[in-house]
Parts: C-alpha cells; sequence; structure tokens
C-alpha cells in the first residue's frame, strides 16, 4: 500500500485544526425556591421532671396513733388507707349527736300534735289565740333546734372521717413522721407523699425564646438517649432576677420519664439558614447558585462561614440549585428541572 505523502497529512492536520469546536451543552440542574430549603435549628435548654404535688399530710384532729399502715417506698392509690387515729371520741360525740336528734325530733312530734290539737279548740273557742301561738313558737324552737342538731352531725361525722387518713392521689410515699402509739394534734405532719400520676417537666427558658413557643407544635424531653414528647401546659411572665430565665412547665402526652430525671428540652425553631450543602466556594467567596432563567448566577454570602449554615438575602421564591451546583460557574448555561 502506497504511503500519504508528509505533505499531504501536515495539510489536513492544519484543516482539521482550523474547524470550529462545538460548544458544550447546557448543565442539567435541580432547583427549588429557597423558602422551601431553608433548614429549622435546633434549640435546647435544662428541664426536669417533677410530680405536680408534693404534699406533707397532716392531722387534722386530736388523737392518738393507732397503727401506720403504709411506709416510706410504698406505691398508693387515691383513696387508701395510709394511718388510722384513734376514734373513740369521735364515735362518742357522734353517737351523742345523734341522740339529741332523736330526742328533738321526739318533741317535735309532740309538738306538732299540740299544735293540731290547739288549732281545732279555738275553732270551738276553747283556748285563746295566745295559747296557740306560744305552741306554735315552741315548735318551731324544736324544728330550729332540729337544724343545728343535722350540723352538728355532719361535723361529727366529719371529725369521725378525719381519723382515717388516706391517700388524696396516686402517690409514693418519701417520707414517714408518723409514729404508733404518738399523739397527733392539728397540724401534727404524719406523712409525706409525691403524686406519681401527674409529672411535669420543669423547663428553664432563656426569655428570647419565651414569645416563640407558644407557636411550636413539637417538644420533646431528652434524658440517658431516650426520650418522650411533651407538650407547653402554662409559661411564666415573670423573669427570675437571679438566674435571668423564665420557667416553663409541660406536660407528658404519652408515657411519663421518672420523677427527678433530668435532662433537655428540644425543639425546632425556624432559623430562615441555608444548609451547608447547598454552599460552595467560588474564589474567595462563600455563597449559592441561583437559577435566573437558563443561567446560574453565583451569589455571595458574605456572613457565611465554612461548614456552617447561612442567612441568605434573597426571596422565599428565588430557584436555589440543589442539585448539580457543585460543577458550576458564574454564568454557565443551565437545563433546569423544578422541584
Amino acid at each position: 500500500m502506497a504511503r500519504m505523502p508528509t505533505s499531504f497529512l501536515i495539510a489536513l492536520l492544519v484543516l482539521i485544526t482550523a474547524l470550529p469546536i462545538s460548544a458544550a451543552g447546557p448543565i442539567a440542574v435541580s432547583a427549588k425556591p429557597l423558602g422551601k430549603l431553608l433548614i429549622d435549628s435546633e434549640l435546647r435548654a435544662p428541664a426536669t421532671v417533677i410530680s405536680a404535688n408534693r404534699a406533707v399530710v397532716t392531722s387534722q384532729v386530736a388523737a392518738i396513733i393507732d397503727a401506720v399502715l403504709k411506709d416510706v417506698g410504698d406505691e398508693v392509690k387515691k383513696g387508701d388507707l395510709l394511718i388510722r387515729l384513734d376514734n373513740d371520741n369521735a364515735r362518742y360525740t357522734l353517737a351523742q349527736a345523734r341522740a339529741a336528734l332523736a330526742a328533738i325530733e321526739a318533741q317535735i312530734v309532740d309538738a306538732k300534735s299540740r299544735v293540731s290539737k290547739a288549732e281545732e279548740l279555738l275553732d270551738k273557742n276553747f283556748i285563746s289565740d295566745e295559747e296557740l301561738i306560744t305552741r306554735q313558737a315552741n315548735l318551731a324552737v324544736l324544728e330550729a333546734n332540729r337544724q343545728g342538731q343535722l350540723v352538728a352531725i355532719s361535723a361529727a361525722e366529719t371529725e369521725l372521717s378525719r381519723t382515717r387518713i388516706i391517700a388524696p392521689f396516686d402517690a409514693a410515699i418519701v417520707d414517714r413522721q408518723a409514729q404508733v402509739g404518738s399523739y397527733a394534734q392539728p397540724g401534727t405532719p404524719l406523712i409525706t407523699l409525691v403524686q406519681t400520676d401527674r409529672r411535669e417537666v420543669d423547663v428553664e427558658l432563656d426569655p428570647r425564646y419565651a414569645a416563640e413557643l407558644p407557636r411550636v407544635n413539637k417538644f420533646r424531653f431528652v434524658s440517658q438517649e431516650r426520650e418522650w414528647p411533651v407538650s407547653l401546659l402554662r409559661l411564666s411572665s415573670v423573669i427570675d432576677t437571679s438566674s435571668r430565665v423564665i420557667r416553663g412547665r409541660f406536660e407528658f402526652t404519652g408515657e411519663a420519664a421518672p420523677i427527678g430525671a433530668s435532662g433537655q428540652l428540644v425543639w425546632q425553631e425556624s432559623s430562615g439558614l441555608v444548609p451547608v450543602d447547598l454552599i460552595v466556594q467560588r474564589g474567595d467567596q462563600l455563597g449559592v447558585f441561583v437559577a435566573a432563567s437558563d443561567t446560574a448566577q453565583f451569589v455571595a454570602i458574605p456572613s457565611a462561614q465554612q461548614g456552617r449554615p447561612a442567612t441568605v438575602d434573597l426571596s422565599a421564591d428565588a430557584l436555589i440549585i440543589f442539585r448539580g451546583h457543585t460543577q458550576l460557574q458564574h454564568g454557565d448555561a443551565i437545563q433546569v428541572t423544578r422541584e
């Protein structure tokens, strides 16, 4: 086979070199409105689980302590009998009140009969009007005495019921002051209870966050790598002068953490920050790429720091390129897929 002349090959190479190179096609990218890409910041505040009620149960009557039926560490239900006081005096007082009532009611029966007879005799002019009035007044006094005696019976029944110390709510007993054989007077501490069926999360909040909390719809209490959902119960309007915090109370919406558990209240707050993975560096500036028609525009973020989310001064409708942005340069032609 004959070899091509060297002069021909050189001419062919020059011709090829002179042909124009076709421009590369637009770069395929994906974009979303800025408002859909902004991330929330996670906020935390120290928190502790407390009982809704801690009660020191005291005696309401003067009596000897007969029996202590529950002790420290016991779990009790509302209505459980905790301590029994001597009730002899209370029973005697109640019995006397009931006997007095029976006597009054017997007198009332007789008085009513006397009034009835007086009314019959008055019609026959056998007694005077004054006699009838006297008998009616006597009946009225007896009926008033009966009402007073009913009150006395109610008071005696209340006094008797107070010789039985019962749990006011589901609770754990954390201290017992009562001793069998000791004399209790009104106000004497008997037993200390911590309510177990109502637990709250006490939170120390930075006042800057307080105004936003009612608009947050999801909170969680985190302790020892576990978390429990909670909701806002109430929020103080007073800033503590020593700690400079506002106290908030939250309630568990499902299972509750143990009383005394310490941890953090965690919630999300809209921060208006651009995620780190959308921020790229071009030259000595950090910024994001915006899809402007069919062209990529680099928008610098002066406040941006390497590896941290940043705030960008763009409208929420601005199309931010979130896929394919790492290979772009300012002014590149792009083919945008909106998501």
